[in-house]
Protein backbone atom coordinates (compact mmCIF):
# COMPACT_ATOMS: atom_id res chain seq x y z
CA UNK A 1 0.00 0.00 0.00
CA UNK A 2 2.74 2.47 1.16
CA UNK A 3 4.70 1.76 -2.27
CA UNK A 4 2.03 2.40 -4.16
CA UNK A 5 0.98 6.10 -2.47
CA UNK A 6 4.61 6.93 -2.70
CA UNK A 7 2.95 8.72 -5.97
CA UNK A 8 1.71 11.77 -3.84
CA UNK A 9 5.51 12.59 -4.10
CA UNK A 10 5.44 13.32 -7.05
CA UNK A 11 1.94 14.84 -7.20
CA UNK A 12 3.47 17.71 -5.06
CA UNK A 13 7.20 18.60 -6.28
CA UNK A 14 6.58 17.96 -9.90
CA UNK A 15 2.80 16.85 -11.28
CA UNK A 16 1.99 18.75 -14.77
CA UNK A 17 -1.37 18.86 -16.48
CA UNK A 18 -0.59 16.42 -19.97
CA UNK A 19 -3.51 16.95 -22.32
CA UNK A 20 -2.55 13.86 -23.96
CA UNK A 21 -3.58 11.34 -21.12
CA UNK A 22 -6.88 10.33 -20.16
CA UNK A 23 -8.50 12.00 -17.32
CA UNK A 24 -9.86 9.74 -14.48
CA UNK A 25 -11.83 11.13 -11.60
CA UNK A 26 -14.16 9.18 -8.87
CA UNK A 27 -17.88 9.55 -8.51
CA UNK A 28 -20.24 8.95 -6.66
CA UNK A 29 -22.58 9.20 -3.38
CA UNK A 30 -19.28 9.33 -1.36
CA UNK A 31 -17.70 12.37 -2.97
CA UNK A 32 -19.18 15.88 -3.79
CA UNK A 33 -21.44 16.60 -4.72
CA UNK A 34 -22.50 13.24 -3.67
CA UNK A 35 -25.25 12.40 -6.54
CA UNK A 36 -23.26 10.30 -9.18
CA UNK A 37 -23.89 13.74 -11.67
CA UNK A 38 -20.08 14.73 -11.66
CA UNK A 39 -16.31 13.28 -11.11
CA UNK A 40 -13.31 14.62 -9.05
CA UNK A 41 -10.15 14.41 -10.88
CA UNK A 42 -6.92 12.83 -10.22
CA UNK A 43 -3.36 13.68 -10.88
CA UNK A 44 -1.23 11.58 -13.44
CA UNK A 45 2.64 11.79 -13.80
CA UNK A 46 2.49 9.22 -16.67
CA UNK A 47 -0.81 8.59 -18.08
CA UNK A 48 -1.16 5.49 -16.16
CA UNK A 49 -0.66 5.88 -12.34
CA UNK A 50 -3.30 8.85 -10.96
CA UNK A 51 -3.25 9.91 -7.48
CA UNK A 52 -5.34 12.69 -5.84
CA UNK A 53 -6.53 13.57 -2.25
CA UNK A 54 -10.82 13.36 -1.17
CA UNK A 55 -12.64 14.09 1.65
CA UNK A 56 -15.66 11.56 1.78
CA UNK A 57 -18.86 10.82 3.57
CA UNK A 58 -20.04 7.39 4.10
CA UNK A 59 -21.43 6.11 0.85
CA UNK A 60 -20.13 4.44 -2.88
CA UNK A 61 -18.00 5.56 -4.94
CA UNK A 62 -16.14 4.40 -8.70
CA UNK A 63 -13.50 5.26 -10.96
CA UNK A 64 -14.56 6.27 -14.26
CA UNK A 65 -12.31 7.75 -17.60
CA UNK A 66 -13.28 11.39 -19.37
CA UNK A 67 -16.44 11.72 -17.17
CA UNK A 68 -18.06 8.81 -19.24
CA UNK A 69 -19.56 5.42 -17.85
CA UNK A 70 -18.03 3.89 -21.39
CA UNK A 71 -15.25 3.01 -19.40
CA UNK A 72 -15.07 2.75 -15.32
CA UNK A 73 -13.93 0.43 -12.50
CA UNK A 74 -15.67 -1.08 -9.39
CA UNK A 75 -15.20 -3.07 -6.93
CA UNK A 76 -16.51 -4.25 -3.37
CA UNK A 77 -13.47 -3.91 -1.64
CA UNK A 78 -12.42 -1.13 0.57
CA UNK A 79 -9.77 0.13 1.24
CA UNK A 80 -7.90 -1.46 -1.69
CA UNK A 81 -8.75 -4.00 -4.17
CA UNK A 82 -9.10 -4.34 -7.80
CA UNK A 83 -11.63 -2.29 -10.12
CA UNK A 84 -13.16 -4.08 -13.28
CA UNK A 85 -15.30 -2.85 -15.80
CA UNK A 86 -18.73 -2.45 -14.91
CA UNK A 87 -17.81 -3.54 -11.57
CA UNK A 88 -19.81 -3.19 -8.09
CA UNK A 89 -19.80 0.15 -6.38
CA UNK A 90 -16.62 0.44 -4.14
CA UNK A 91 -17.83 1.09 -0.06
CA UNK A 92 -16.30 4.26 1.56
CA UNK A 93 -16.38 5.82 4.98
CA UNK A 94 -16.58 9.22 6.27
CA UNK A 95 -12.91 10.21 5.97
CA UNK A 96 -10.23 11.97 4.38
CA UNK A 97 -7.95 10.00 2.14
CA UNK A 98 -5.17 9.82 0.03
CA UNK A 99 -6.38 7.56 -3.23
CA UNK A 100 -3.95 5.97 -5.85
CA UNK A 101 -5.19 4.33 -8.58
CA UNK A 102 -3.93 2.19 -11.75
CA UNK A 103 -5.60 2.81 -15.00
CA UNK A 104 -4.08 -0.83 -16.46
CA UNK A 105 -4.57 -3.01 -14.18
CA UNK A 106 -6.99 -1.12 -11.91
CA UNK A 107 -5.70 -1.65 -8.54
CA UNK A 108 -6.24 0.73 -6.24
CA UNK A 109 -5.86 2.17 -2.78
CA UNK A 110 -7.07 4.44 -0.03
CA UNK A 111 -5.11 5.54 2.82
CA UNK A 112 -5.82 7.54 5.86
CA UNK A 113 -1.64 8.77 6.25
CA UNK A 114 1.18 9.61 4.80
CA UNK A 115 4.62 9.05 5.69
CA UNK A 116 7.92 11.92 5.75
CA UNK A 117 11.53 10.08 6.95
CA UNK A 118 13.78 13.18 7.80
CA UNK A 119 17.58 12.15 7.73
CA UNK A 120 20.62 14.54 9.15
CA UNK A 121 24.47 13.42 8.38
CA UNK A 122 26.45 14.72 11.08
CA UNK A 123 29.63 14.01 9.83
CA UNK A 124 31.18 17.37 9.77
CA UNK A 125 29.19 18.32 13.07
CA UNK A 126 31.41 15.34 14.97
CA UNK A 127 34.22 16.73 14.05
CA UNK A 128 34.33 19.26 16.30
CA UNK A 129 31.51 17.55 18.79
CA UNK A 130 30.50 14.39 21.06
CA UNK A 131 27.71 12.55 20.50
CA UNK A 132 25.44 12.32 23.22
CA UNK A 133 24.65 9.83 25.05
CA UNK A 134 20.99 9.65 24.12
CA UNK A 135 22.04 10.24 20.05
CA UNK A 136 20.76 12.62 17.86
CA UNK A 137 16.98 13.75 17.90
CA UNK A 138 14.85 15.93 16.21
CA UNK A 139 12.63 18.76 17.63
CA UNK A 140 9.14 20.62 16.01
CA UNK A 141 5.41 21.01 16.04
CA UNK A 142 5.20 17.36 14.92
CA UNK A 143 1.96 16.80 17.37
CA UNK A 144 0.01 20.34 15.44
CA UNK A 145 0.50 18.28 12.34
CA UNK A 146 -0.77 14.88 13.82
CA UNK A 147 3.01 13.62 13.60
CA UNK A 148 3.49 9.62 15.07
CA UNK A 149 5.91 7.17 14.58
CA UNK A 150 5.56 3.50 15.19
CA UNK A 151 5.46 4.07 19.72
CA UNK A 152 2.70 6.91 19.40
CA UNK A 153 2.86 10.89 18.74
CA UNK A 154 6.12 13.13 18.51
CA UNK A 155 5.26 15.88 21.14
CA UNK A 156 5.97 19.43 20.28
CA UNK A 157 9.44 20.87 20.50
CA UNK A 158 10.14 17.84 23.08
CA UNK A 159 13.41 15.86 21.77
CA UNK A 160 14.27 14.19 24.76
CA UNK A 161 10.96 12.67 24.58
CA UNK A 162 11.34 8.76 23.92
CA UNK A 163 9.63 9.38 20.33
CA UNK A 164 11.63 11.87 19.30
CA UNK A 165 15.07 9.83 18.64
CA UNK A 166 16.47 9.04 15.62
CA UNK A 167 17.83 5.73 14.56
CA UNK A 168 21.76 5.69 13.82
CA UNK A 169 21.60 4.25 10.43
CA UNK A 170 25.57 3.97 10.10
CA UNK A 171 28.06 6.56 7.67
CA UNK A 172 26.62 9.32 10.33
CA UNK A 173 23.15 9.59 9.13
CA UNK A 174 20.62 9.46 11.02
CA UNK A 175 16.87 9.39 10.78
CA UNK A 176 13.46 9.27 11.79
CA UNK A 177 10.09 8.29 10.34
CA UNK A 178 6.78 10.03 10.93
CA UNK A 179 3.54 9.26 9.96
CA UNK A 180 0.65 11.88 9.36
CA UNK A 181 -2.93 11.75 8.41
CA UNK A 182 -3.57 12.59 4.86
CA UNK A 183 -5.51 16.00 6.00
CA UNK A 184 -1.92 17.74 6.94
CA UNK A 185 -0.79 17.42 3.74
CA UNK A 186 0.31 21.01 2.84
CA UNK A 187 0.62 21.64 6.17
CA UNK A 188 4.09 23.60 7.28
CA UNK A 189 6.46 21.55 9.75
CA UNK A 190 8.47 23.56 11.35
CA UNK A 191 11.76 21.36 12.90
CA UNK A 192 15.31 20.92 14.20
CA UNK A 193 18.02 18.43 14.88
CA UNK A 194 19.37 18.25 18.36
CA UNK A 195 22.20 16.21 19.60
CA UNK A 196 20.46 15.04 23.03
CA UNK A 197 18.79 17.73 24.02
CA UNK A 198 18.06 21.73 23.77
CA UNK A 199 21.19 23.40 24.09
CA UNK A 200 23.41 20.99 21.15
CA UNK A 201 21.20 22.22 18.66
CA UNK A 202 20.78 23.53 15.29
CA UNK A 203 19.89 27.03 14.32
CA UNK A 204 21.11 29.39 16.65
CA UNK A 205 21.81 32.84 15.98
CA UNK A 206 25.78 32.20 15.58
CA UNK A 207 25.12 29.41 13.16
CA UNK A 208 22.77 31.03 11.23
CA UNK A 209 23.05 29.21 7.32
CA UNK A 210 19.68 27.51 7.41
CA UNK A 211 18.21 31.19 7.16
CA UNK A 212 20.74 32.34 5.19
CA UNK A 213 20.61 29.33 2.44
CA UNK A 214 16.72 29.47 2.64
CA UNK A 215 15.73 25.90 4.19
CA UNK A 216 14.45 27.61 7.50
CA UNK A 217 12.70 30.88 9.35
CA UNK A 218 13.68 32.62 12.35
CA UNK A 219 11.04 32.16 14.85
CA UNK A 220 11.44 35.70 16.04
CA UNK A 221 13.21 34.35 19.46
CA UNK A 222 16.70 33.79 18.07
CA UNK A 223 16.28 30.65 17.11
CA UNK A 224 16.62 29.21 13.15
CA UNK A 225 13.78 26.62 12.24
CA UNK A 226 13.60 24.62 9.46
CA UNK A 227 10.41 24.03 7.16
CA UNK A 228 9.16 21.52 5.07
CA UNK A 229 5.79 22.19 3.28
CA UNK A 230 4.25 18.57 3.97
CA UNK A 231 4.39 15.66 1.68
CA UNK A 232 5.27 11.66 1.26
CA UNK A 233 9.16 11.06 0.62
CA UNK A 234 12.52 11.51 2.31
CA UNK A 235 14.14 14.82 3.55
CA UNK A 236 17.66 14.82 4.00
CA UNK A 237 20.22 17.68 5.47
CA UNK A 238 23.88 18.34 6.50
CA UNK A 239 23.69 19.43 10.52
CA UNK A 240 23.36 23.11 10.31
CA UNK A 241 23.35 24.02 6.66
CA UNK A 242 21.21 23.64 3.86
CA UNK A 243 23.03 20.85 2.03
CA UNK A 244 21.05 17.86 1.34
CA UNK A 245 22.22 14.75 0.87
CA UNK A 246 25.92 15.98 -0.56
CA UNK A 247 23.70 18.25 -3.27
CA UNK A 248 23.28 21.99 -1.95
CA UNK A 249 19.79 22.53 -1.99
CA UNK A 250 20.97 26.35 -2.33
CA UNK A 251 22.22 25.39 -5.60
CA UNK A 252 19.08 23.75 -6.74
CA UNK A 253 16.22 26.35 -5.45
CA UNK A 254 14.77 28.96 -7.13
CA UNK A 255 16.89 32.07 -6.46
CA UNK A 256 15.85 35.23 -4.22
CA UNK A 257 11.75 34.15 -5.38
CA UNK A 258 9.60 36.25 -3.61
CA UNK A 259 5.82 35.42 -3.56
CA UNK A 260 3.07 38.05 -2.66
CA UNK A 261 0.69 38.96 -1.50
CA UNK A 262 0.06 36.23 0.81
CA UNK A 263 -2.26 35.79 1.68
CA UNK A 264 -3.71 36.76 -1.62
CA UNK A 265 -7.08 38.07 -3.32
CA UNK A 266 -7.29 39.03 -6.95
CA UNK A 267 -3.45 38.43 -7.80
CA UNK A 268 -0.32 36.98 -6.47
CA UNK A 269 2.58 37.60 -7.68
CA UNK A 270 5.97 35.56 -8.39
CA UNK A 271 9.12 37.13 -8.45
CA UNK A 272 12.55 35.78 -9.06
CA UNK A 273 15.80 35.08 -10.19
CA UNK A 274 16.80 32.26 -12.86
CA UNK A 275 19.94 31.42 -15.03
CA UNK A 276 20.55 29.30 -17.91
CA UNK A 277 16.45 28.63 -18.21
CA UNK A 278 14.96 30.11 -20.86
CA UNK A 279 11.67 29.40 -19.21
CA UNK A 280 9.53 28.56 -16.10
CA UNK A 281 6.88 27.15 -15.13
CA UNK A 282 4.13 28.47 -11.99
CA UNK A 283 1.98 25.47 -10.98
CA UNK A 284 -0.94 26.05 -8.45
CA UNK A 285 -2.34 22.93 -6.54
CA UNK A 286 -5.31 22.60 -4.17
CA UNK A 287 -5.19 20.20 -1.11
CA UNK A 288 -6.34 17.50 -2.97
CA UNK A 289 -3.71 17.88 -5.22
CA UNK A 290 -6.01 19.43 -8.22
CA UNK A 291 -4.20 22.14 -10.75
CA UNK A 292 -6.31 24.96 -10.02
CA UNK A 293 -3.45 27.43 -12.06
CA UNK A 294 -0.69 26.99 -14.19
CA UNK A 295 1.14 29.78 -16.19
CA UNK A 296 4.37 29.71 -18.54
CA UNK A 297 6.37 32.48 -19.30
CA UNK A 298 9.63 33.20 -21.15
CA UNK A 299 12.54 34.31 -18.14
CA UNK A 300 14.54 37.18 -17.61
CA UNK A 301 17.45 38.16 -15.46
CA UNK A 302 14.73 38.81 -12.77
CA UNK A 303 11.51 37.05 -13.75
CA UNK A 304 7.49 38.62 -12.30
CA UNK A 305 4.66 36.68 -12.92
CA UNK A 306 0.90 37.48 -11.90
CA UNK A 307 -1.04 34.48 -11.56
CA UNK A 308 -4.54 35.00 -11.39
CA UNK A 309 -6.63 34.01 -8.17
CA UNK A 310 -9.82 35.56 -8.35
CA UNK A 311 -11.57 32.71 -9.26
CA UNK A 312 -10.28 30.73 -6.45
CA UNK A 313 -11.97 29.75 -3.31
CA UNK A 314 -10.54 30.63 0.00
CA UNK A 315 -7.80 28.05 1.52
CA UNK A 316 -4.85 26.74 1.32
CA UNK A 317 -2.87 25.90 -2.34
CA UNK A 318 0.81 24.45 -2.88
CA UNK A 319 2.74 26.36 -5.34
CA UNK A 320 5.72 24.58 -7.33
CA UNK A 321 7.93 26.53 -9.77
CA UNK A 322 10.06 25.08 -12.16
CA UNK A 323 12.90 26.97 -14.31
CA UNK A 324 15.19 24.00 -15.99
CA UNK A 325 16.59 22.17 -12.94
CA UNK A 326 15.76 24.51 -10.63
CA UNK A 327 12.36 24.14 -8.45
CA UNK A 328 10.91 26.00 -5.61
CA UNK A 329 7.67 24.32 -3.75
CA UNK A 330 5.75 26.16 -0.88
CA UNK A 331 2.05 27.40 0.50
CA UNK A 332 0.17 30.60 -0.12
CA UNK A 333 -3.67 31.17 0.80
CA UNK A 334 -6.14 32.47 -0.61
CA UNK A 335 -8.59 35.01 0.88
Amino acid sequence: MKKMFTLLTALFVGAVAYAQFPSIGVIGSAVPPYDWSADIDLITMDGDNYVGVITCVAGELKFRQDDDWAINWGAADFPMGVGVQDGPNIPVPDGTFGVAFNRTTGAYVFTTSFDVTYKVDVTDYLASNTLAANGIRVGGNFTDNGGEVAAGPVANWSPADANSAMMDEGNNIWSITVTYPIASIGATQYYKFVNGDWGANEGTDAANTIAVDSCGVDDGAGNINRTYALMPGTVCYVWDACTACGVSVAERAIANLTVAPNPATDVVNFTFDVNNAASATITLFDLTGKVVASKTVATNATTSVDLNTTSLQAGSYIYNVTAGDKVATGKIIKQ
